[in-house]
């Protein structure tokens, strides 16, 4: 049997619940994906490990569940010891690289310019069984890179055409990290979105240089040279749609005269900001949508499309001013919940499906599609004989967790336990989880509230305490 190639599009921060295909009530242009689902099996109600991006990647790359992979929060740099499933597509024979944003060594800030991570010698991607591609430093990074005077391919690339100086103005009239509690943006005491989302102006810089569209540039070059005789991984980790709202100014003009719904819980009268915002977003995952649909074409004209397995996903969600709040880092939907899309030879066009699934089951379903070895003590699960209509599905429930909060759902029912919002949102990823402790816990019934309006901890108690079983159960056990 030949073995598939594998194109993996992982953007970052795109939430679960905006593609067209899955919220046709919001006016998205996602016909890329939309096909991919119409042709193959999205999960509605999937999750991230952890809604952060080093320690949802690292998750990923391990294959194992938030507090069990090896970086826990954003100071944290993945062990380049660690086994990933990276390593396990090499071994077995692969063609691995990546593009963009892979977020695993990020406080090293030793992308440098070729964006290999080369510390004493050693390519840190590589090790981690990358062996082609480059990894660069994403948006706030690469501002604090170059002022650091850390080179990354991006920055580096903006230097030589003379716009680095702007580029670097422009994202510091964009970036703020608020030192207010969470609390206080969840009561409305503060109405006026951090800069990074309130400034909606068009980015510096000509589309050419942007940087989703270098990203899509240098995933289709790949895409035009890779050996098609050989099985290929190709990872594009799109910087997007990550604020900050900083598209250019063609993206602006197609969206100019699309109105959006207000997000819910907005506690102020500024419902034409919010509605720029919005479209900024959506003018992101457009952006990202037609790069996606670019690579699909060059795999159909190298005739390489038919034996390709292709999956969208992302590292985590957005609030995007739902609850009045934005980014990610808490435990609602819009911050958990991400796209999980398949598609590909012998997967089941079964549309979109609302059991529990969770990122972490991506790297273990792929090396089974590969006919790799399997990682380690891993507790994603794979879906491979689901996802060709042979077996039943094998997962139960999903977790979640960052800092001192965990999350369980069984793809109806929710917990939460540990959420403190007595903290500014960056304090969010620190602190330990105690499972004894239930102040605060919280239980929704997705199916009836999916804005998470009711908690019903103190009345469903039979589904209170089964969630709460399989939580305490799980932590630190592999294989849930």
């Amino acid at each position: 049997m030949t073995r598939p190639n594998i194109l993996f599009v992982f953007p970052d921060q795109w939430r679960g619940d905006w593609i067209g295909a899955i919220s046709p009530e919001l006016p998205l242009r996602t016909p890329t994906i939309d096909r991919l689902i119409a042709g193959g099996t999205a999960f509605r109600r999937a999750w991230t490990p952890s809604p952060l991006c080093v320690p949802a990647r690292s998750c990923l790359a391990t294959a194992r569940s938030y507090g069990r992979a090896p970086a826990p929060d954003n100071t944290c740099t993945n062990p380049v010891d660690a086994d990933t499933f990276y390593r396990r597509l090499s071994e077995a024979g692969y063609e691995v690289a990546s593009f963009g944003k892979t977020d695993l060594f990020k406080p090293d800030r030793s992308w440098g310019k070729d964006g290999r991570h080369r510390v004493n010698g050693v390519d840190k991607l590589a090790a981690i069984g990358i062996p082609a591609g480059k990894d660069i430093a994403g948006k706030h990074d690469s501002a604090e890179a170059a002022e650091a005077g850390c080179s990354d391919p991006y920055t580096d690339l903006l230097a030589r055409a003379g716009v680095i100086d702007s580029y670097l103005k422009d994202l510091a009239e964009r970036s703020e990290d608020s030192p207010l509690p969470v609390s206080d943006w969840e009561a409305g005491a503060i109405v006026e979105p951090e800069t990074c989302y309130a400034n909606t102006a068009p980015s510096p810089l000509p589309p050419e240089l942007y940087a989703d569209n270098v990203v899509g540039q240098d995933a289709l070059d790949y895409l035009g040279a890779v050996n098609a005789d050989a099985p290929w991984f190709l990872m594009v980790n799109f910087p997007g749609p990550h604020e900050p709202m900083d598209v250019t100014g063609d993206m602006i003009e197609n969206w100019r005269d699309v109105t959006f719904p207000q997000p819910y819980g907005r506690r102020a009268e500024d419902r034409e900001l919010q509605n720029e915002i919005r479209r900024r977003y959506a003018a992101m995952l457009e952006n990202i949508d037609v790069w996606f649909g670019r690579m699909i074409a060059e795999l159909s004209r190298r005739d390489m499309l038919e034996n390709t397995v292709i999956v969208f996903a992302s590292d985590h969600g957005e609030m995007l001013g739902d609850r009045n709040l934005w980014k990610k880092q808490v435990p609602f939907e819009p911050s958990l919940n991400v796209p999980l899309v398949w598609n590909g030879p012998d997967i089941a066009a079964r549309g979109i499906e609302d059991a529990p699934a969770s990122l972490i089951d991506i790297p273990v379903t792929l090396l089974s599609l590969a006919g790799a070895a399997p990682l380690t003590d891993a507790d994603g699960m794979d879906l491979s004989g689901y996802l060709k209509g042979r077996e039943a599905y094998p997962r139960l429930f999903t977790h979640a967790g960052l800092g001192a909060w965990r999350a369980v759902t069984d793809g109806r029912w929710k917990l939460v336990l540990g959420y403190r919002n007595d903290q500014p949102l960056s304090k969010m990823q620190f602190g330990s989880f105690q499972a004894d402790i239930t102040a605060g816990a919280r239980l929704y019934d997705l199916n009836a509230d999916l804005l998470e309006t009711t908690n019903l901890w103190d009345i469903c108690c039979e589904e209170r305490n089964r969630l709460m079983g399989e939580l305490r159960n799980s932590e630190g056990e592999p294989g849930r």
